[in-house]
């Protein structure tokens, strides 16, 4: 969340406190407004009175190949005949990376392109996202990440549309596009301006019942785990908060059903907004230690985004909560933590250490249900520990956690019987 030094939010402090009636305190905060959102079940057809909007000769940025033999593909083609557009089309086949986005930008640069269109995954919009900013910017996209880069972007753009057709990184409501460069010195890292928020988000969940089960378990826990960790953010406001608690009902509804029914568009609907807001709360909030850890792994190892969350979540909640109970008695989390074991539970009138105790244990058993792969099966080994825990950032976890305590996070999810290769 942007603020300035005078406006930080802390639960424990009244001094930015903007009203106060009994013991209830709002403090001060600022918002990074979500984009234009149309949300709903077949909601893609309002897709026709849009486009004019913005302009006449649409770049369609695709994920799979398969997306070409659906209905909603067809839809989009008939819109665009019906507007006498002429567009171009180029298909994301896995997580962006910056060679590939500037191949595609210096493959269009020149063609006339004055609207992007991203239909597909968190991959797919982020790729869009960075291709529409690209094509203005005309330098190696390398030069404008976080971390690695020596320019800062200048936030102008072609406009940008956002459908997504899973429900995972909620990138169609966030102003940052994430690209990888996977190996030995491989990193993850943002493009970032407030401008590269997508000029509208369109949320149509139909275009998620196709998802692969194994895509949607990937993405529901990307999904789930951004807003746990924004819920639970140091940098949170009483405003991120309320969305996310919103969207953690929603896939506490929905998140097993649609893992097992992909075809329950109810659940389904559920999960797009439950992704929308939590790339809402992201923008706000920021993230926790397993998003420290994702990125990391990431740039090391060719791991999906939402397995990696997946896999860690119960051991990185579950040291964060207990280093909490033992240093920090009244620390706001606590509570927060107890309000999550609440939403997961049916029982009454039970202590907050119950409650929070029982989120840990929902954690776990939604792990073993949904069968989350230890990272040694993706050839993590306890060699790697070190230097993945080395660039691991705790930034707004509520607790700050040790190295060792990283260490043992990452321990936990890696078979003791995996060879040490290196």
């Amino acid at each position: 969340m942007t603020r300035d030094n005078n406006y930080l939010y802390h639960h424990s402090g009244p001094q930015n406190t903007l009203c106060t009636h009994g013991e209830h305190m709002i403090s001060a905060f600022s918002l990074n407004t979500p984009p234009h959102i149309i949300f709903g079940p077949g909601k893609l057809t309002e897709l026709e009175h849009i486009i004019g909007r913005f302009g006449s000769h649409p770049l369609l940025v695709l994920g799979s190949h398969s997306f070409l033999q659906t209905e909603h593909y067809q839809l989009v083609q008939r819109i665009f005949s019906k507007l006498g557009c002429k567009n171009e089309t180029v298909h994301i086949g896995s997580e962006p990376s910056p060679a590939m986005i500037d191949a595609i930008v210096a493959k269009l640069t020149g063609r006339g392109i004055d609207l992007v269109i991203a239909i597909g995954g968190g991959s797919t919009l982020d790729s869009g996202k960075a291709i529409s900013a690209m094509l203005v910017e005309k330098k190696e996209v390398v030069r404008f990440l976080e971390g690695v880069g020596d320019r800062t972007p200048s936030g102008r753009k072609i406009p940008f549309i956002a459908i997504p057709t899973t429900s995972g990184t909620g990138s169609e409501a966030t102003s940052n596009a994430v690209l990888s460069s996977v190996g030995r010195e491989g990193f993850k890292c943002s493009l970032r301006h407030d401008n590269y928020i997508p000029n509208l988000a369109l949320v149509d969940p139909r275009l998620t019942l196709s998802c692969p089960p194994k895509l949607t378990v990937a993405c529901s826990m990307d999904c789930f785990t951004q807003l746990v960790e924004g819920y639970l953010s140091t940098n949170s406001s009483s405003l991120s908060e309320a969305l996310a608690l919103e969207g953690i009902r929603a896939v506490r509804r929905s998140l097993r059903v649609v893992c097992s029914d992909g075809t329950d568009l109810p659940a389904r609907t559920d999960l797009s907004y439950g992704a929308l807001l939590s790339g809402i709360v992201l923008s706000n909030s920021g993230l926790g230690t397993v998003h420290g850890f994702a990125s990391v792994i990431g740039g090391f190892f060719a791991i999906p985004h939402g397995i990696i969350c997946g896999t860690l979540m119960a051991p990185a909640n579950a040291l964060t909560l207990k280093n909490l109970q033992m240093k920090s008695a009244d620390h706001p989390a606590l509570a927060k933590y107890a309000n999550l074991g609440r939403i997961f539970s049916d029982q009454p009138r039970k202590t907050d250490a119950w409650y929070q105790d029982h989120f840990i244990y929902e954690l776990q058993s939604l792990a073993i249900e949904l069968n989350m792969p230890n990272l040694s099966e993706f050839g993590v080994t306890t060699g790697d520990i070190e230097k993945i825990v080395a660039k691991t950032g705790n930034k707004y976890n509520p607790a700050q956690l040790s190295k060792v305590e990283l260490t043992d996070i990452l321990l936990s999810r890696i078979s003791t019987h995996c060879p040490d290769n290196k």
